[in-house]
């Protein structure tokens, strides 16, 4: 899928190999776009599956109160243990001159997403977190899109060209190469305030509270 770039953001992560044939390769995307109908996410993060098709496209608006560093993406897979030669290529788009993309990926065996310190005969995670450097990947109040799906029917060509208008659409016409109704968990990281931001507050909290002072003791 080509990446595009609008005003809002998009994050799009899709897998480049068939489900049919054994999973060792993932190709997540980031890109911008935008959408309508948008869940709030909070710093909580929401919990989502995909279509049974092993796609969907998820309309969200940054609800935080701040910009986003980055976004924490867990796919839950059917199977507990991932296979050999399994990695993840990402391909980042990065709009702006002098941004980098930033992306890790882990991935645990015998767990589900819900509990990675737990053990699980028939379940692994994949966790994946997105940003840009320098940020913010997600602006204050902004919508973005997580795109799973894999043909460039006339509604993926649309996300693809930040033309995405609609909301959350896990109908049979989305479909994708991750499995069938897939657990997913997505989560907001804020932008952490500079170090000197804290003292700065904390500076101009005791002038206002001098200030009230005098004004009461005149």
């Amino acid at each position: 899928m080509r990446l595009a770039i609008t005003c809002s953001f998009l994050l799009s992560a899709l897998i480049s190999t068939a489900l049919a044939a054994p999973i060792t390769e993932v190709d997540p995307h980031i890109i911008y776009a935008t959408g309508g109908d948008a869940t709030p996410i909070t710093t909580g993060g929401i919990s989502i599956d995909l279509s049974e098709g092993g796609g969907g496209i998820f309309v969200f608006q940054n609800d935080t109160g701040a910009d986003l560093s980055m976004l924490d993406v867990k796919v839950q897979f059917p199977f507990a243990v991932f296979p050999n030669g399994f990695t993840v290529a990402d391909t980042i788009f990065v709009g702006t001159p002098g941004q980098q993309s930033s992306f890790s990926d882990s991935l645990f065996n015998n767990v589900t997403c819900a509990n990675l310190g737990g053990f699980s005969s028939s379940t692994a995670c994949l966790v994946m977190q997105f940003g840009l450097n320098p940020g913010p990947l997600v602006g204050k109040g902004q919508n973005f899109v997580l795109d799973f799906d894999f043909p460039l029917t006339t509604v993926d060509v649309s996300v693809e060209n930040g033309m995405y208008t609609g909301g959350t659409d896990t109908s049979g016409a989305r479909s994708g190469d991750w499995p069938s109704n897939a657990p997913a968990g997505v989560t907001p990281i804020t932008v952490s305030p500079e170090p000197g931001t804290f003292g700065a507050l904390l500076i101009g909290g005791l002038a206002l509270a001098i200030a009230r002072r005098r004004k009461l003791v005149r």
